[in-house]
């Protein structure tokens, strides 16, 4: 018989024990509820003590989780496969960490995370663009078959350096208005050649038709030239990511 732990999907601020269901990881029908102590508690479910695949469906269940406590309370988004050996041990941490815990709660209270990608719609331009701004390049292309490898190198490398110019400035010019109406915006590397520009920003629920208003003001005024992908409202993954170590 496989050995049972407790898998951990949020801290949460409350004196009530709560069911949210039988939505549990793994797929077998594990009931999740609260754990908890002096007003803070660990939202949980069963499961044994095998590490958890990071695959779609896992990483599915386990934000599914995440959402349907969201429904009723703030919560701060534990990393994937946070388990506990025993009950015990969860409520020890959560005595630890009580003060620090309830802070950060506070901190996130009545905000949600909205990521952003922002690609652009026509790379074939882009870089058509670069060659018509750069005289090297241009110079470079002209030689064409001409040129020697070195040449083809140094040609490569001014076009990835243009390219990575230009996304970094016309990535300013699309973020700035969105942080006006963020509390906190995290920016990523973006990931290929089409990809402009990809942040996390959290949104206080006041202010997120204000940001929603500017997200499509941006994509209106630059219609023809990017896409804006945008995920969320959702729990904020990107500014809190706990990880709880046991022999603190």
């Amino acid at each position: 018989m496989k050995h049972k732990g407790k898998y951990i999907y949020v801290p949460i601020t409350t004196e009530h024990a709560s069911n949210f269901g039988p939505i549990g990881m793994g797929g077998r029908g594990d009931e999740v509820t609260t754990l908890g102590t002096h007003g803070i508690a660990a939202v949980v479910s069963n499961t044994s003590m095998d590490h958890y695949v990071v695959s779609k469906g896992n990483l599915t269940a386990h934000t599914q989780v995440i959402e349907k406590v969201m429904e009723s309370y703030t919560v701060l988004p534990m990393r994937f496969c946070t388990v506990a050996e025993t009950a015990d041990e969860i409520i020890a941490f959560l005595e630890t960490h009580a003060r620090e815990l309830k802070n950060k709660l506070k901190d996130m209270d009545g905000k949600v995370e909205v990521d952003i990608k922002i690609t652009w719609t026509d790379i074939k331009k882009i870089y058509e663009e670069i060659v018509k701004e750069n005289k090297k390049i241009r110079e470079l292309k002209v030689k064409g078959a001409r040129a020697n490898q070195q040449s083809l190198i140094h040609a490569g490398e001014l076009v990835a350096t243009a390219l990575e110019e230009k996304m970094a400035v016309e990535g300013d010019r699309y973020l700035r208005p969105l942080k006006k109406a963020a509390a906190d915006c995290k920016e990523n590397e973006p990931n290929g050649d089409k990809m402009i520009a990809h942040a996390a920003f959290l949104i206080d629920k006041g202010w997120l038709k204000e940001f929603d208003h500017r997200v499509e003001e941006v994509g209106e005024t630059f219609k023809e030239r990017i896409q804006i992908h945008y995920v969320g409202p959702m729990a904020p993954f990107s500014f809190v990511n706990l990880q709880l170590h046991w022999d603190e």
